[in-house]
C-alpha cells in the first residue's frame, strides 16, 4: 500500500469527522462520502449520467454537472456501486449538492 496516498487521504477524513475506511489501492481510485450520514463508497471509476426531462436515460460524461447524477462503478446492463439523485450544487472541486444529500468526493 502506498502510505503517503492513504495518509492524505485518511488525514482529510479525519479532519472531517469520518469513519476509518479501508481502500485497495490497487482498484479503488475515489471515495465518495454522504455528510449527513457519513455513508462511504468507494470504487474505481466515476460517471455522471444525464437525464432526459422525462426522468429517462440521455447520456454518459466524464464530467460533474448540474441535472446530473454521479454513478459510481458503472457496468453494462444499468448496474453500478453507487448513484446519486440530481446533481443542484456544485460547491467546489470536490463537493457537490444533490436532491437528497451533500457529498465530498476524493480522489485518492
Amino acid at each position: 500500500m502506498d502510505n503517503k496516498k492513504s495518509k492524505k487521504l485518511g488525514q482529510i477524513l479525519e479532519e472531517s469527522g469520518y469513519e476509518k475506511i479501508y481502500l485497495d489501492l490497487t482498484k479503488d481510485n475515489f471515495v465518495l462520502v454522504r455528510e449527513n450520514d457519513n455513508k462511504q463508497v468507494t470504487g474505481s471509476v466515476v460517471k455522471y449520467v444525464e437525464w432526459n426531462e422525462d426522468g429517462t436515460f440521455k447520456s454518459v460524461h466524464d464530467e460533474i454537472g448540474v441535472g446530473r447524477s454521479a454513478v459510481i462503478d458503472p457496468a453494462p446492463h444499468g448496474q453500478f456501486r453507487w448513484m446519486t439523485t440530481t446533481i443542484t450544487e456544485i460547491i467546489s472541486e470536490s463537493k457537490f449538492r444533490t436532491k437528497n444529500s451533500t457529498y465530498n468526493l476524493y480522489k485518492v
